[in-house]
């Protein structure tokens, strides 16, 4: 092999962008010149041609893009570089691989000494570009739910208010608070429930669901983007009921508070059996010798409190003695949990409302006047509308004859 030829073949190795590929093809060409030239000669060519190489300024090249590289690419990208993969071009100066890519919205600048590394950064920062480009005029998710937050919180409960910050800070912000909500997918919001219900939380994935669909309504409305939400689906959630104490079990109770009269949350106890109240409507009671008057918890912000006359019943009267009703007011549920948890470990707070409740339908109570009591807006036993029900109104006779049906043997 002579010297002109050697150095074209040297001239050839240098412009093959790939190191490995520079590698594999000059195995291939010393193997078949092994005969026909010295190694000292070689290394004499390939150090002059280094020098060379390193001297040589603007040298131009294209870059061109694996099939794997395109199909990564978004739809709007792989289009323009499967119509020509040597569409960006680069040069080599002072040292530095330098491409550049200006058309259609991008301003793309990447150099680097080494030509595999100035090429990921490119493609890497293409990416950013189109992702910046897709996202403009869309919102951060968390900024949209602070702004929704701010709406509801002027049009529902305070404590409506408090169940959504606490859902939507625990589960929704750490995992999609960063995306622009055109860029969430019905399957990673599927995913993610599924991992709530995988861990046994089903109520959780229950609450978010109805939660984010209420937020993606209104994107929609706002933004004109497909909802996530429209098929997503969760596996069948019983809620746990509870029931009513026995009469057996409320004698239980009310021997308990005789024998501790020092635990706090007695009276509360003993004021939500035999009222039905909810908890939350304790710390609103007022109350006379007839009595006791609260205001219900199912008031919605904006209107008028709805205060509810709950009549003392002949059991009621019996453990009077028993009640501090101002103690009872200021007890909160932890401490009403915590008591009722002395004596049931496996009960709830909420089972006491059921008891007056069934209590009231067993001693034959007119069930419209028990709904009134408890603040139900439905019964299954109570066959009158609304309509009709708003136009009823007891006299205090009759109400009182309703109520002392409430006595019985424990």
């Amino acid at each position: 092999m002579t010297d002109f030829e050697l150095q074209k073949v040297l001239n050839a190795i240098k412009y093959i962008p790939s190191e490995n590929e520079r590698d594999e093809v000059t195995h291939i060409i010393l193997k078949a010149a092994s005969e026909s030239i010295t190694l000292d000669r070689l290394k004499q060519l390939t150090k002059r041609e280094e020098k060379a190489d390193f001297k040589e300024n603007g040298t131009n090249g294209f870059i061109k893009f694996k099939k794997q590289e395109i199909n990564s690419m978004p739809d709007y990208l792989k289009k323009l570089f499967t119509i020509n993969d040597k569409i960006v071009t680069y040069r080599y100066v002072d040292g530095l691989y330098q491409a550049r890519f200006r058309r259609d919205g991008y301003n793309i600048e990447v150099a680097s000494k080494s030509f595999d590394i100035m090429r990921q950064k490119f493609l890497d920062k293409l990416l950013a570009a189109e992702k910046a480009k897709q996202n403009a005029g869309y919102p951060l998710l968390s900024d949209f739910i602070k702004d929704w937050l701010k709406v509801k919180k002027q049009t529902v409960k305070e404590t409506t208010y408090k169940s959504y910050v606490n859902l939507l800070s625990r589960n929704i912000l750490p995992k999609f608070g960063h995306y622009h909500v055109n860029e969430i997918t019905r399957k990673e919001i599927q995913d993610f429930l599924f991992e709530l219900t995988d861990d046994g939380k089903n109520r959780t994935a229950q609450k978010l669901k109805l939660l984010l669909s209420a937020i993606f309504d209104v994107i929609v409305e706002d933004y004109g983007i497909k909802t996530p939400m429209a098929k997503i689906v969760l596996s069948h959630y019983e809620v746990k009921k509870g029931k009513a104490f026995t009469k057996a079990e409320e004698k239980v109770i009310i021997d308990f508070c005789k024998e501790n009269p020092h635990y706090a949350g007695n009276s509360a106890i003993l004021t939500l059996l035999y009222t039905g109240m909810r908890v939350g409507e304790l710390k609103t009671i007022t109350y006379d010798d007839t009595f006791i008057y609260c205001e219900s918890e199912k008031t919605r912000k904006g209107y008028a409190k709805v205060i509810r006359q709950i009549p003392i019943s002949p059991m009621l009267r019996k453990v009077l003695p028993l009640i501090d009703l101002a103690q009872a007011k200021v007890t909160n549920r932890y401490t009403i949990r915590d008591a009722l948890k002395r004596i049931f470990p496996d009960r709830h707070i909420h089972e006491l409302r059921y008891s007056f409740i069934t209590r009231a339908k067993e001693c034959g109570c007119n069930p419209e006047l028990v709904m009134k009591w408890v603040g139900h807006e439905f019964d299954a036993d109570v066959k009158t509308s609304r309509v009709d029900r708003g136009y009823t109104t007891y006299s205090q006779e009759y109400i009182l004859q309703e109520i002392n049906k409430i006595d019985y043997e424990l």
